[in-house]
């Protein structure tokens, strides 16, 4: 059987689901499920593939056969897309694509929502040896040629008989208790056994009554079958001569006479009524035919059944046994012979409730299927080629090749094989051990000169030489160089042999250099290596520098520049001399400038200097004590002509950066607020030294001065 269109088109909504599930695991989708609720995800399978070429990918798919998919069907399975953050989308739709929805996709989702109408899963379905089911594709036959005969009765038949709503209890009822859907059963036989039976028209005159009997037997009669459940199949019978119905064998057993009804009825009517039989009159009496039972016997896949129909009441009774283990002993030899070739060394095969799965191998490969117990249906089929086999086959293939990496997926192995002319990346196919050349890449030896010439004319590196190489992701190659003044590790496009991208570390030596050529008078004192750089220090006569110099030697920055210690001093012994001559150093210290601390005879302070250039950037110069005291009785002298002084208090606020001062003279005693900074006076009293006035006025100066 091959698949086409329309067989595909004629499969039940769930089945096409379940052949669209088995072709994602011939796909090397390692994961695939249906949902468990459609209403609720809107889509009806999830699946996730770990390609070795093409990466991750998340897939989700949705089946869509009630009618052509429309540019509003594609644009809600693009929100779907978007909400689960698939990679991808396929639409199934057997039906077929309107226009409008064919140009939705090729404008707002191209390479993302593929369509998949009948011709593409028939398609898929063959080139991934997905078994076309005979049911559906002889179904056409079936109803010219089905195993049913018409037969004609003699009689109408008191009750309607369907041989299709036989085949559906039958199905309902082994769906429920079988692991078997109706598509895969078929008619073989059926046999229909029927009884006659009599439709009698009676009344009594004295009671004024009439109606209609049914009788079945001697033992089974209706007297009055127009107030029962009967009224309607006796009335259809009555307006009927004959009839017709479909098997393949029919059996009629008559259980009573035509003169037998109307004596039964009679005695029946007598006795219920308690009238003599004599008083009863019948007035018309047709034959009619019950279906009494069915037995069919079914073709369900691979495997047989039978059941057994009561048309009347609709109860079924249905068996069915598995299938021996020689019969999927069999059915394996024969799908690994067809499929690889090669007869198979070992079966193994085990029973698990309804599934059989059956192991085992060949020569070059192993082998593992899944079957349904009852229907003998594959529910899986992988055979995988063994390591051994596959590194045979690609030595085989390339007899002087060397094989540089294999990665092996589930169904599909990738190879990079080096040859004489360049890289060979060599595809797989595990379940058949077919093999095709992907794509060829250069030879290392070819990447070289192009990479070479690229990282020297843009880095600080001479002479590169190549010392490793590597495929990576079957695309490209890796190339790890080293020369003067450090290494690289250039990764070249396989396809067009260009530079993709690179990583360039120069030496510490490097660095130190490439610091030299930048500041030619400078020393360089050391070279830290950090994560993504060099921190080189180097000196002159005047600074000490720091210079960052990425590793792959194209930035080179000056991130600090700071006066040497003893420049420093030298500058700030300078200044602090101007400031008072007799002044002296005390302390010089680098913070984010130098600081340098001093004191002298008349002034004390810090100064901020510039770290780079040594400008004084903030003064912070006192008057001392002691000069402030002096200065201050020169004043008193000078104006008030003292000769006798002597301090009794001063006070100094560092932090307002004043002091207060007393001082007695001979016959005054003088107050001042002076400014350290300056040694300006800010304000300044002086009161009498005795005297009853003199007390109130010190005690105001005292409080002013304190």
């Amino acid at each position: 059987m091959t698949w086409t269109a329309q067989l595909v088109r004629k499969l039940p909504r769930e089945t096409l689901i379940d052949y669209i599930i088995e072709v994602l695991g011939r796909m090397g989708f390692k994961n695939y499920e249906r949902v468990s609720d459609r209403g609720k995800w809107g889509i009806d399978i999830v699946a996730i593939r770990d390609d070795p070429i093409a990466g991750m990918e998340k897939l989700i798919i949705k089946v869509h056969t009630d009618s052509l998919a429309s540019a509003k069907d594609i644009n809600v399975f693009g929100d779907l897309l978007d909400k689960y953050k698939a990679d991808r989308g396929i639409l199934v739709a057997p039906i077929g694509f309107t226009k409008d929805a064919r140009s939705t996709v090729a404008k707002e989702y191209r390479g993302r929502i593929v369509m998949w109408d009948a011709d593409k899963l028939a398609q898929t379905f063959s080139n991934y040896g997905i078994e076309a089911p005979k049911i559906e594709e002889e179904k056409d036959e079936e109803e010219e040629k089905s195993p049913l005969e018409e037969f004609d009765l003699d009689a109408p038949l008191l009750y309607e008989f369907s041989p299709e709503e036989i085949t559906k209890l039958i199905a309902k009822k082994a769906s429920a208790e079988y692991p078997v859907k109706p598509a895969e059963m078929r008619i073989k036989s059926m046999k229909v056994v029927l009884t006659s039976a009599y439709i009698l028209s009676w009344s009594v005159d004295e009671k004024n009554e009439r109606d209609k009997a049914v009788v079945f037997s001697k033992e089974k009669v209706v007297p009055k079958a127009l107030s029962s459940e009967l009224a309607t199949p006796v009335k259809k019978a009555l307006l009927n001569d004959s009839s017709r119905i479909k098997a393949t064998e029919r059996e009629v057993i008559n259980r009573i006479s035509p003169s037998e009804s109307v004596i039964v009825l009679k005695e029946r009517l007598a006795k219920e009524l308690g009238v003599p039989e004599g008083d009863i009159r019948i007035q018309e009496r047709k034959k009619v035919y019950v279906p009494e039972s069915v037995e069919v016997e079914l073709q369900i896949g691979e495997n047989e059944g039978k059941a057994r129909v009561n048309p009347v009441t609709g109860e079924v009774e249905f068996e069915m046994e598995p299938l021996p283990e020689e019969f999927f002993r069999e059915k394996v030899r024969e799908i690994v012979e067809k499929r690889l070739g090669e007869r198979p060394e070992e079966i193994n095969l085990t029973r698990d409730g309804w599934k059989v799965k059956v192991t085992g191998r060949t020569r070059r490969f192993t082998f593992e299927f899944k079957f349904n117990a009852y229907t003998g249906k594959a529910l899986m089929a992988e055979t995988v080629m063994t390591d051994e086999a596959l590194r045979e086959l690609l030595e085989r293939t390339y007899p002087e090749g060397e094989i540089l990496s294999l990665e092996k997926g589930k169904k599909v192995a990738i190879a990079d094989v080096k040859l004489k002319d360049g890289i060979a990346v060599v595809e797989v196919n595990l379940e058949n051990g077919s093999l095709k050349e992907v794509r060829k890449l250069p030879s290392p030896e070819e990447a070289l000169d192009n990479a070479k010439r690229i990282i020297e004319e843009n880095f600080p590196l001479r002479n590169l030489e190549m010392k490793g190489s590597r495929v990576i992701e079957h695309k490209f190659l890796e190339l790890e160089l080293e020369g003067e003044g450090g290494k690289a590790l250039v990764k070249v496009d396989g396809a067009t042999r260009d530079v993709l991208d690179y990583i360039v570390e120069i030496t510490p030596e490097k660095a130190k250099e490439l610091v030299k050529e930048k500041y030619p008078d400078f020393e360089v004192k050391s070279v830290e290596e950090k994560e993504a750089s060099y921190l080189v220090t180097a000196e002159n006569g005047r600074h000490a520098i720091k210079v960052k110099v990425s590793k792959d030697g194209k930035l080179i920055e000056e991130t600090d520049r700071v006066l040497l210690e003893d420049v420093a001093r030298e500058i700030a012994v300078e200044r602090i001399k101007g400031i008072d001559e007799t002044a002296e150093l005390k302390s010089l210290r680098l913070e984010n400038d130098w600081v340098a601390e001093f004191q002298g005879g008349t002034k004390v302070g810090k100064l901020i200097l510039d770290r780079k250039t040594g400008e004084v950037k903030e003064e912070d110069v006192r008057f001392t004590e002691v000069a402030l005291e002096n200065s201050f009785h020169e004043h008193i002298r000078k104006i008030y002509g003292e000769t006798e002084l002597r301090t009794e208090r001063l006070t100094h606020y560092k932090e307002q950066n004043y002091v207060h001062i007393k001082v007695a003279g001979k016959d005054h005693l003088y107050y001042a607020r002076i400014d350290t900074r300056t040694g300006k006076i800010i304000s300044e009293d002086r009161a009498p030294a005795k005297g009853l006035t003199a007390k109130l006025k010190q005690l105001q100066l005292e409080s002013k001065y304190k």
